[in-house]
């Protein structure tokens, strides 16, 4: 099993709203500029010329750098570089992740 080591920086959010009229982030808050994270090396298109290798946080990497609950479903939307986390239920803000280690992580290219 190939890892690589990654650093972020995790943000939260201020947020205003309800679930019924919807809700905004007033304001973010960077709570980590150095956050390490050994991510689990996959490779895509195995077999084929195109292929690569791609690391990506699981949903228990996520949410234990954010703070959230085990039992907390959570949806994510970006990249392989920015990861923006709601929950899944409702879809409060729950904060994010940006990769600051390196170039690309889909292949993977250091900086």
């Amino acid at each position: 099993m190939k890892t690589i080591a990654t650093i972020w920086e995790v943000w939260t959010y201020d947020v205003w709203g309800n679930a019924e009229d919807g809700w905004e982030v007033n304001d973010c808050s960077c709570i980590d500029r150095h956050c390490e994270l050994e991510l689990l090396v996959e490779t895509y298109n195995y077999g084929t010329p195109r292929a690569f290798d791609g690391a990506s946080p699981t949903d228990e990497d996520i949410k234990d750098v954010l703070g959230i609950r085990a039992d907390v479903a959570i949806e994510t939307d970006g990249d392989d570089l920015a990861i923006y986390v709601t929950a899944a239920d409702d879809g409060y803000p729950l904060g994010e992740l940006h990769c600051i280690s390196h170039k690309s992580l889909s292949p993977i290219e250091a900086q």
